[in-house]
């Protein structure tokens, strides 16, 4: 496919790269030449310096037989202008914007414009994490094949218990052990150690199982068993916080104003620091918190926002570096229970995965919901663990691997398979299983083996 992505910021360089890792022809443009520095070295497409809605340049950029166009600028009205001039001027089949302001998503709506909300996509990913416990349910949208992957912490009661412990049959299998954030090669007898992280694979007869080996350090609502959307849905609402948590919200950034406000309506006593107050006017009328003009690591600034009593933290400017200062300062200091960070910059995850940081992503989560909505690709991710260093991902198995054992592909991929489903039956990733062109495979990968696997599979 042609496609053209206008803007060369953090998105649009992680989308272009997306792009042509599987393949497709990608133009990129953008009014700032030295944006393009961003791609990636491995980046095949072209470059083009100009404004985003200019007709020479799409003209020149190939819009009369482009097959899908992205506008990502920084910019509403930029991107706006340019997915209409590319949707009517050039009747691009596929056109799709990206919007900051979700006051201008009525606009969007009414001129017919596809477009995904970055502010409200990351608010949503930060509200659906931030009161998670250290054990939780990683995938739940694969109910209806009655199994879960979940990612569960190694308490004192578990150390010295072979990892073997925590598999039984087809109904629990353990599929990644870290410790000290570093992946763990192990076997039946490899022993647990207090502190580690385990990535496990479950259906419901292999829950009594797992508590059995973890003992009472594994939340049960993270290894429970759901058989049904309904259930998943009062689950999550039976796991949600009960009103009245202190939050403080570090930045009143357009996610951290949006997530302010969503909290307070939920009916939480939310506090939204910021060290320019003119930032507050961003706030929705119906927010019912407080404000404090700081800076959000410093210390009385936080005393001032009732850190003391806070149950939740969470750090949404756009500097990297202060967010994680401030989350650091939260958990460490103050004892905050659940704290979290934003991340601008993909480049420094190793640094929070490292400091075990919960955060998300924003560049990178937009990047991958565009791909998704643009285009099917080769790879669809699902969900991240163990800090956001494995992806969740699903895949069609290729036909090359027709009539080869698990154990093979696994062999040749590198990635470590957490389920195959075939027939609307899951199977375990059991080494012997031979695999069938068009069955599904669910696997964990990294993100620098994930762009292997797509080269990989798209040349097949």
């Amino acid at each position: 496919m042609h496609v053209i992505v206008a803007g060369c910021g953090r998105v649009g360089s992680r989308l272009a790269e997306y792009l042509s890792f599987e393949r497709h022809d990608v133009v990129v443009i953008d009014k700032e030449s030295a944006s393009f520095r961003r791609l990636g070295g491995t980046f095949n497409g072209i470059t083009l310096e100009g404004m985003a809605f200019d007709e020479e340049v799409l003209r020149e950029a190939g819009a009369e037989h482009a097959d899908a166009f992205a506008a990502v600028t920084n910019e509403d009205n930029t991107n706006l202008m340019a997915a209409e001039v590319a949707k009517v001027v050039f009747d691009v089949p596929s056109v799709l914007s990206r919007l900051y302001n979700p006051e201008k998503e009525l606009t969007y709506f009414k001129l017919d414009v596809d477009y995904v909300c970055g502010t409200t996509l990351i608010t949503q990913r930060i509200h659906e994490q931030l009161f998670q416990s250290e054990n939780s349910v990683v995938q739940q949208d694969r109910a209806d094949l009655g199994i879960q992957v979940v990612e569960l912490s190694v308490g004192d009661e578990a150390a010295g218990k072979p990892a073997g412990s925590l598999n039984y049959g087809v109904s629990s299998k353990l599929l990644m052990l870290t410790r000290e954030n570093k992946r763990l090669h192990f076997d039946e007898a490899t022993p647990l150690d207090s502190g580690d992280r385990v990535v496990m694979l479950l259906r419901r007869e292999g829950r009594s199982t797992v508590t059995e080996c973890l003992g009472s350090g594994v939340d049960s609502a993270a290894c429970r068993m759901y058989t049904i959307p309904d259930e998943l849905a009062a689950a999550a609402a039976a796991a949600s916080p009960a009103e009245g948590v202190k939050v403080i919200v570090g930045g009143c950034s357009m996610v951290g104003a949006h997530l302010a406000y969503i909290l307070s309506m939920e009916g939480h006593d939310v506090t939204i620091i910021d060290e320019d107050p003119a930032l507050f006017k961003r706030l929705p009328p119906g927010y019912t918190g407080e404000f404090v003009e700081g800076v959000i690591y410093d210390e009385e600034a936080l005393l001032t926002a009732g850190v003391e009593q806070a149950g939740a933290f969470v750090a949404v400017t756009k500097k990297d570096n202060k967010n994680l200062m401030a989350a650091e300062v939260a958990r460490h200091i103050f004892g905050v229970p659940h704290v979290m960070a934003r991340l601008f910059n993909p480049d420094k995850e190793p640094t929070y995965q490292a400091l075990r940081m919960p955060f998300v992503s924003g560049t990178t989560v937009l990047a991958q919901v565009l791909l998704e909505r643009l285009l099917n690709p080769v790879i669809s991710v699902k969900a991240a663990c163990l800090f956001n260093k494995y992806n969740l991902v699903e895949f069609e198995s290729p036909a090359s691997w027709d009539g080869k054992t698990v154990r093979w592909a696994v062999d040749a991929s590198g990635v470590t398979f957490a389920y195959i489903v075939r027939r609307s039956s899951a199977y375990m990733p059991d080494d012997n299983l031979v695999l069938r062109s068009g069955d599904t495979i669910c696997a964990l990968v990294t993100t620098k083996r994930l762009t292997r696997l797509e080269k990989s599979l798209s040349k097949r």
